[in-house]
């Protein structure tokens, strides 16, 4: 019992704003003995890094490994992503995120980072730290476990060990890494480690989590295609070996990159061969991409899939007013009553190529595009990238509860926004030309909402009900992190990791199942050339699930420039059909208001670590306030 309380306190005093001391665990209310005694206590203690508790401050929050998913930014299980943050959105009055954008957090950031009834990402990630250290250090202890189940609980507790360093050290930098429960009167005096330390030693935990899991035969979770038992076992919420290869493989991206980057050439190299390994024994387990007929089911509509690598699922359920439109799905709410989220920018729409592969983000290129017939101002979300209408709701957009189209327009006859009938439901879209903070809302700044976490369903009934799951990890990333990573080694007719696959021909996989041609042939003659490709379709393929600002812009170490740009919306009004209008609608890009803008500095690579747990780490040299 004593070491119980010496472990608690180490852990409130280390990481936690608060805590109560008590000679009990905090995560499932049971003392030393009682964890240890039973496979069954010792598997429930553990599985709290997934479930967490939930109301600990009394708003909803869940403390436990969702926080290091950029979609859990919010209480109550209100999901924002990071884009929110970056050139790609306009987040909205929701999480402050005009302070990110801004560069104007400081002594504020606990609130990002570990008030609990907020977004207690640094609290939650060192909590399942401990708890995995836990675990690890006293498996031995259970008496009446198979070994091939121990072998799965270890694994898993190396893989979330290094997960949770991971999203420390992408959010803040090097970290210590800690690789064992510290007590009451360990001195917290360990090596701040570089990024690349932090990320070669996640890699390191989890080739130790892809043993173990091979050892329970754990490697992939549910049965493969054409077996009885594929994609419907319960054990899929949990991480497979192929996932422990492929964050390994995006942990090692994470450290060739430049912000990160120590040994040059030989870190892609790393990066290259893990990316290979990764594809190699997801493919060898019969993992794909799905078809792009059904890309959407990769978020929503299915439990699970055959791309998702990892993935959580929260089942079917009837989503109303409060969680589709001004939480889950970050849509405006009824009556204009609630801010409108998060709103993607133009910036981000200009990112979605034209249906013959033309680039349309600058205006060069898109007046290339329109000399060759391609492209329409006056027409602009036709012969797109079909990524677009998957993704963007914009003004016309056809969705499954709304077959006439949504109408984000502004009408001068009637001075109004007309009225759209989305499951017999009447709402209003507009574009707010102003300041969104003084007021409350429904309307966009940017003309445009998001649809890649919705199904088009509003209003009560079975119309609303749908399967919503969140992907960790698809094959879509891996895809495009082995291209990125070879590019750099080899250029685009590189290998890696024993594949015959190019890093030109893993691009194009990932194009080609939505319907885009190759990547054109005059991007393709250098890596420096299809490197910006590789970029882009990134940026389309996995928008809005925490890949752009924190964190694909920084470690390439383009916020500067990206951040820098100015933040563009779209203006849209009824005019009647003509050869200048064929849609009877003016599109006028315009820049979001002043207060919308980004304003990017370097500090902004990192968030500062809170002061008060910085001050508790010994010789923890803080990241610069903003």
């Amino acid at each position: 019992m004593k070491k119980l309380i010496l472990l608690v306190l180490a852990a409130c005093s280390a990481i936690a704003p608060a805590c109560t001391f008590l000679d009990i665990d905090p995560e499932t209310g049971l003392d030393e003995n009682q964890v240890f005694s039973t496979w069954d206590n010792f598997k429930a203690y553990f599985n709290n890094v997934y479930e967490g508790r939930t109301g600990q401050s009394g708003s909803g929050d869940n403390i436990n490994i969702k926080l290091g998913y950029p979609l859990y930014l919010d209480f109550s299980d209100r999901r924002f992503t990071w884009n929110a943050l970056t050139d790609m959105c306009d987040g909205g009055r929701r999480l402050r995120a005009q302070q990110i954008k801004a560069g104007a957090l400081g002594a504020n950031v606990s609130e990002w980072t570990t008030t609990t009834s907020r977004r207690p990402i640094s609290y939650s990630m060192f909590r399942i730290i401990r708890v995995a250290n836990r675990c690890i250090e006293n498996i031995d202890m259970v008496q009446n476990a198979k070994q091939i189940d121990k072998d799965d609980l270890i694994g898993q507790a190396y893989f979330v060990r290094a997960f949770a360093h991971f999203t420390l050290c992408r959010i803040f930098g090097g970290m210590p890494y800690l690789d064992k429960v510290l007590e009451a009167d360990d001195e917290w005096d360990m090596t701040r480690l570089s990024a690349w330390e932090t990320y070669t030693r996640c890699a390191e935990d989890l080739d130790r989590a892809y043993d173990y899991l091979l050892a329970a035969g754990k490697v992939r979770r549910d049965a493969g295609p054409g077996s009885e038992g594929h994609l419907t076992s319960s054990d899929m919420a949990y991480p497979n070996g192929v996932a422990a290869k492929a964050l390994k493989a995006r942990c090692l991206l994470y450290a060739a990159s430049e912000l990160n980057n120590l040994h040059g050439q030989s870190d892609w190299e790393d990066a290259a061969e893990a990316c290979g390994e990764a594809i190699r024994i997801a493919e060898e387990y019969g993992y794909d991409l799905v078809p792009g007929s059904e890309w959407s089911s990769n978020f929503w509509g299915a439990a699970y899939t055959n791309e998702h690598i990892w993935a959580w699922n929260y089942g079917s359920g009837s989503y109303y007013q409060t969680d589709v439109w001004s939480a889950v799905f970050a849509y405006p709410q009824a009556n204009f009553s609630k801010s409108s989220g998060e709103c993607p920018t133009q910036n981000c729409v200009d990112l979605f190529e034209t249906v013959w592969g033309d680039p349309l983000e600058t205006e060069a290129e898109r007046q290339e595009a329109i000399a060759q017939g391609h492209y329409d101002e006056q027409d602009p979300y036709s012969n797109r990238d079909p990524r677009l209408d998957l993704t963007v709701v914009h003004d016309g957009s056809v969705v499954s509860m709304c077959p006439t189209g949504i109408n984000i327009h502004y009408d001068p006859s009637t001075g109004t926004y007309p009225m759209t009938v989305i499951n017999s439901q009447s709402r209003q879209f507009g574009i707010a030309w102003g300041s969104m903070d003084s007021k409350s809302t429904g309307y966009s700044n940017t003309g445009y909402y998001i649809n890649k976490w919705w199904n088009g369903g509003y209003g009560s009934g079975t119309a609303s009900r749908t399967e919503h799951t969140d992907p960790l990890i698809r094959m879509a990333e891996l895809y495009l992190n082995y291209a990125e990573a070879v590019n750099e080694v080899s250029g685009p007719q590189g290998t890696a990791g024993g594949l015959s696959l190019t890093a030109l021909e893993a691009v194009n996989k990932v194009r080609n199942r939505i319907g885009m041609p190759d990547v054109l042939d005059k991007f393709t003659g250098s890596a420096p050339l299809l490197r910006e490709r590789i970029r882009n379709e990134r940026c389309v393929e996995l928008a809005f699930e925490g890949h752009h600002y924190y964190h694909d812009i920084r470690r390439w170490k383009i916020a500067p420039q990206t951040m820098s740009q100015t933040l563009t919306g779209m203006y849209i009004e009824k005019v009647p059909v003509s050869d200048e209008y064929p849609c009877g609608r003016r599109y006028v890009r315009q820049p979001i208001p002043n207060n919308r803008q980004s304003n990017w500095k370097n500090a902004m690579y990192y968030l500062p670590f809170p002061a008060a747990e910085a001050n508790k780490m010994k010789n923890f040299v803080n990241n610069e306030l903003w």
